[in-house]
C-alpha cells in the first residue's frame, strides 16, 4: 500500500540499518528464555550509567546499585585520591555484602563486613582481618573487592561488567556522544527523583517512552497540544538520528500552543518543561529542526538522557525479571539563583509527576495483553522509528551481532 504523498517526513541526517517494515515480534517481550539470553549477551557487554559524579562529590561518599539483571550489587565510591572506583558490593571472606541492608548512599572511611568483620579501605583493598592467624595458609597481599570496569563521561559513571570491554565508553556511545558533547549537565541541579516497580517487560516500558504519537491521547489531561497541531496531529518526530546501537529523536513543537496560566507563570520566572521560550544551549537540537521542542536520547540498552531548553531528565529501565522493571527518573534544571526560579522548578516537578502517572497507567495492561499470545507481533509506524530500532539492537545483540561483539 503506497503511504499518501501529504504525509510528514521525517528527517533522517545518519544512515539507517535496514531493519525492515513488519510487524515485529511479541515474543521477545514476554518469553522467559529470551529474557536470560538478554542478561548474558546485552546487559552483560554493554556500558550501563549508575549514577552522576555530583551525587558522591566528597571523599568517603558512595553509591551502592542493586542491579538486578546482572545479578548484581555493585558499590561505586570516591576514594582518597579521589578517583572513582567501582567493585562488587562482596567480601572476599565468605560472599556477604560490606555495605548495610537497603543501604543506597553515603560516607565512609572505610568498609566493613557485618558478618566477621573484615575491612576494606576506599580504595577496595583488604586492610583488616580478625584472627588472621587463623588462616596460615592464605595470601592475603592484594585481596581486595572484586573490581568493576569503570568510565565517566559528562559526569555521568558508566560500568561494564566485562573485565575488559571491547570498546571504551567514548567509542561506545559514538555519534550520539558527539551530539551531547556540549550540552553543559554540570551546570545543572538535581529536583526531583520519581522511582517505580512495574509489572512489565523493560523493552515496553521503553517504547513508550521514545514517541510521542501517544500524546494526544494518553496526556490529553497534561499536555495535550504540546507536540501536536493541526499540521501535525500525530507528533511525527521532526527528525531521528540513529548511532548503532543507539538513537535519538527530536520532539516537535506545535507552534500554536497557549500555555496554562501556571505553565506561563513558571515561564514568568523561569525554565519548565511546559514548551516556553528557548534558551540557547549547545547539544540541543542538532539537526536543526523547525519547531522543535526536544530531543530524547536513547542510550542503549537501558538509559535516557532527555535535553531541553533550561532542563534534561534521565530514565532508568532495570530489568528486574521478564515480567517486571524498576524505573528511575531523575529531573535536572539549571541552578536557580532566586525563590521565583524555585517556583518554576517545582512547576517542573509537578506536571512530569502528573506526566509519568498517566504513562505508567498503560503498563501493565499492555504487558499482561502481550502474555495472552492472542497477537503473536505488533504494527510500528513510521514515526515509531525508536521502537523498530530498539527491537532491532536488541536482536542483534541476543544474536551475537552486536557492537560489544
Amino acid at each position: 500500500m503506497t503511504a499518501p504523498e501529504d504525509r510528514l517526513i521525517i528527517k533522517l541526517p545518519t544512515e539507517v540499518p535496514d531493519m525492515g517494515t513488519d510487524p515485529l515480534p511479541i515474543e521477545p517481550y514476554i518469553s522467559a528464555d529470551f529474557f536470560e539470553k538478554e542478561r548474558t549477551q546485552v546487559f552483560a557487554k554493554a556500558w550501563l550509567n549508575v549514577g552522576r559524579v555530583d551525587e558522591i562529590p566528597n571523599v568517603g561518599d558512595y553509591l551502592v546499585k542493586r542491579i538486578e539483571v546482572l545479578n548484581a550489587t555493585i558499590l561505586v565510591v570516591r576514594g582518597k585520591d579521589n578517583e572513582i572506583r567501582a567493585f562488587h558490593n562482596i567480601c572476599v571472606h565468605r560472599g556477604m555484602q560490606v555495605t548495610a541492608a537497603g543501604c543506597e548512599k553515603g560516607n565512609a572511611q572505610g568498609f566493613m563486613c557485618g558478618f566477621h568483620a573484615w575491612v576494606y579501605d576506599l580504595e577496595g583493598k583488604l586492610t583488616h582481618v580478625p584472627g588472621k592467624e587463623y588462616f596460615p595458609d592464605t595470601d592475603f597481599d592484594g585481596l581486595q573487592m572484586p573490581p568493576v570496569t569503570l568510565e565517566i563521561w559528562k559526569g555521568f559513571i558508566f560500568i561494564n561488567d566485562q573485565e575488559k570491554p571491547k570498546k571504551g565508553l567514548v567509542e561506545y556511545l559514538g555519534g550520539l556522544g558527539d551530539d551531547l558533547r556540549g550540552y553543559p549537565f554540570e551546570t545543572f541541579n538535581h529536583i526531583a527523583r520519581y522511582r517505580a516497580n512495574v509489572n512489565v517487560n523493560w523493552k515496553t516500558f521503553i517504547d513508550a517512552f521514545h514517541e510521542a504519537y501517544h500524546v494526544a491521547e494518553v496526556h490529553k489531561n497534561t499536555i495535550p497540544d504540546g507536540c501536536n497541531s493541526p499540521d501535525n496531529p500525530n507528533a511525527v518526530p521532526s527528525s531521528a538520528r540513529i548511532y548503532p546501537p543507539h538513537h535519538a529523536v527530536s520532539v516537535p513543537l506545535n507552534s500554536a500552543y497557549v500555555p496554562t496560566p501556571a505553565a506561563a507563570l513558571a515561564w514568568k520566572f523561569g525554565a519548565s518543561f511546559a514548551p516556553g521560550d528557548m534558551v540557547d544551549l549547545e547539544g540541543l537540537n542538532p539537526s536543526g529542526d523547525d519547531n522543535w521542542w526536544f530531543d530524547i536520547n536513547t542510550l542503549f540498552p537501558n538509559f535516557f538522557i532527555d535535553v531541553g531548553p533550561g532542563w534534561y531528565f534521565t530514565y532508568h529501565f532495570w530489568p528486574v525479571s521478564v515480567d517486571e522493571t524498576h524505573w528511575e527518573m531523575n529531573i535536572y534544571q539549571l541552578e536557580a539563583k532566586t525563590a521565583a526560579e524555585k517556583i518554576a522548578q517545582e512547576h517542573t516537578k509537578v506536571l512530569l509527576r502528573d506526566i509519568l502517572y498517566e504513562d505508567l497507567s498503560t503498563m501493565e495492561q499492555t504487558h499482561q495483553s502481550m502474555k495472552s499470545r492472542k497477537l503473536d507481533s505488533m504494527i510500528v509506524g513510521e514515526m515509531e522509528i525508536a521502537v523498530r530500532h530498539q527491537l532491532y539492537e536488541v536482536m542483534q545483540w541476543v544474536d551475537g551481532k552486536g557492537c560489544m561483539e
